[in-house]
């Protein structure tokens, strides 16, 4: 199925330019008002690597290009700001998931059972990540005992890019 450029138009202004302005317009107020502290993005793995279309093979799913696109962009939106903002105190880190269980977005239906056992059997650790592997990790960058972590982009994906 082809992609109109209004639709990945849309994606990009909905998504990417969401998280560029929203970070610079944190960061910039937190300079303003001098609070040192910490802004956390979320990309993903498809932002540092491709989707694997065979994932998708027999399902009804279809990767999603512009997906890793503004994923990737997120990645390098943070290390813009840990790079401009750093000399403020104002850090910035960027948490990338892989396959998180549940429903799929914006439906009350599950993951398609193909997708999921190709998912698993391609990621080193054989399953997907459950919603509470992922929340303290931002925890742990929002605290002070992360306070010299600052540009990274932490992979929380069971081993998917180590591969």
């Amino acid at each position: 199925k082809s992609v109109s450029n209004k639709s990945i138009l849309s994606n990009l202004n909905v998504h990417l330019a969401s998280y560029i302005w929203l970070a610079r317009i944190v960061a910039e107020q937190m300079r303003k008002k001098k609070v040192q502290g910490s802004i956390i993005q979320f990309g993903s793995h498809y932002g540092v690597i491709g989707q694997n279309s065979d994932l998708y093979k027999g399902t009804k799913m279809r990767e999603n290009m512009i997906y890793s696109a503004i994923k990737g962009g997120i990645i390098a939106n943070t290390k813009q700001i840990c790079s401009h903002f750093g000399k403020f105190g104002i850090r910035a880190n960027c948490i990338c998931p892989g396959g998180i269980e549940g429903h799929v977005k914006g439906k009350k239906i599950k993951q398609d059972k193909k997708f999921l056992s190709r998912y698993k059997n391609r990621t080193p650790l054989k399953r997907l990540a459950k919603p509470e592997e992922i929340a303290p990790a931002a925890a742990f960058l929002a605290s002070k005992t992360s306070s010299y972590i600052s540009g990274v982009t932490l992979m929380i994906d069971g081993g998917w890019t180590a591969t």
